[in-house]
């Protein structure tokens, strides 16, 4: 929970309020999953509210064409006390006996067991890879399984948002009240400490210049910063560290990034000149960017097709934009990667 003590504090405030539904977001690798898994741990010690947490991205690798089946599968599992690691779904202090296999009938048993209990979809973007359109199910325990909570993660914000549809007063979810908990970055004090509290758990004394350097170049991504952390506790210097760190995020990068490279190659090369144009001034103009592609392609580029690009990797989380037709790249990690 280190540096996460306001959002939590939210995260429980909202809920003892009676919200009943939660969307935590935030950049890749800030630590969505592990503020999940720890507030919800909290949550049930203090409150002895019983929680489950569905790994979207598992559910739909193993069923697109209906995951409430796999879902439901591994709640009963989870139920009996027979769910292995390996498993989509985990969880703690749900207790059931049911002879349903619906997904719909396991949830209204757990609504009427526990005047509480939480249902959590970890990056729940995935959910709308489904063959059906799996917010009408959400939408249906918000509004008829009153003990319920529901909350969702996702770091491709823009992606998310595009499933659950919120605003689309045609989509299942429009209307619904939600709770937004946007984890941040740590600002440079938190990433030193951060870095510093977790040597100390190791008896390691680092110097204070490596420290610095480290959350200089990894910025305040907590999950760069614990692989840099873990690299150094088994015994690699400082640069060595850090070049683990990076080749390891650009493989991650890289995986994440293939999507948008089976449908265009601009992707790629918007995402090279922005990293060009950014290395010498904080963003780079919309026009710029349309001069830099027209140049490198050889011909003219509509602006209309750039935009659209644009907003693509604003939804995935590689651009950000200033609002006034400009953008850059938040994570220093994901620009190293695209800097030729």
């Amino acid at each position: 929970m280190f540096g996460r003590k306001t959002e939590f504090l939210d995260f429980l405030e909202k809920l003892e309020n009676g919200r009943r539904l939660f969307v935590i977001t935030g950049p890749r690798r800030i630590g969505k999953t592990s503020f999940l898994y720890a507030s919800l741990n909290e949550i049930y010690r203090m409150k002895k509210i019983p929680y489950i947490i569905v790994d979207a991205r598992k559910v739909i690798s193993v069923n697109a064409h209906n995951p409430a089946e796999v879902i439901a599968k591994d709640i009963l599992k989870l139920a009996y006390g027979r769910l292995s690691r390996l498993e989509t779904v985990r969880g703690y202090g749900i207790r059931l006996r049911s002879k349903s296999r619906e997904l719909t009938e396991i949830l209204e048993k757990i609504n009427e067991k526990y005047e509480r209990a939480i249902v959590a979809f970890d990056e729940a973007r995935y959910l709308g890879l489904a063959h059906r359109d799996f917010t009408l199910l959400l939408a249906w325990i918000y509004d008829n399984l009153q003990n319920l909570v529901i909350v969702l993660t996702g770091s491709q914000v823009g992606v998310l948002e595009k499933f659950l549809r919120f605003n689309d007063y045609k989509a299942p979810l429009y209307g619904r009240y939600q709770v937004r908990i946007k984890l941040p970055r740590f600002n440079p004090s938190e990433a030193l400490e951060f870095l510093e509290r977790g040597f100390a758990e190791y008896n390691m004394n680092v110097p204070t210049r490596e420290l610095l350097s480290a959350v200089k170049t990894l910025d305040g991504v907590p999950g760069w910063l614990t692989h840099y952390g873990a690299y150094r506790v088994d015994g690699l210097s400082h640069w060595d560290a850090i070049e683990k760190v990076l080749e390891e995020a650009k493989g991650y990068i890289e995986s994440e990034f293939k999507e948008l490279d089976e449908l265009s190659p601009r992707y790629r090369a918007i995402m090279e000149i922005v990293a060009t144009i950014t290395s010498t001034q904080p963003t780079a103009r919309r026009k710029d960017i349309l001069n830099a592609l027209t140049l490198r392609e050889g011909k003219e580029i509509d602006n209309k097709d750039l935009r659209k690009y644009l907003m693509r990797l604003v939804d995935y989380g590689f651009l950000e934009h200033t609002g006034y037709g400009e953008y850059y790249i938040p994570d220093p990690v994901v620009k190293r990667v695209f800097q030729r």
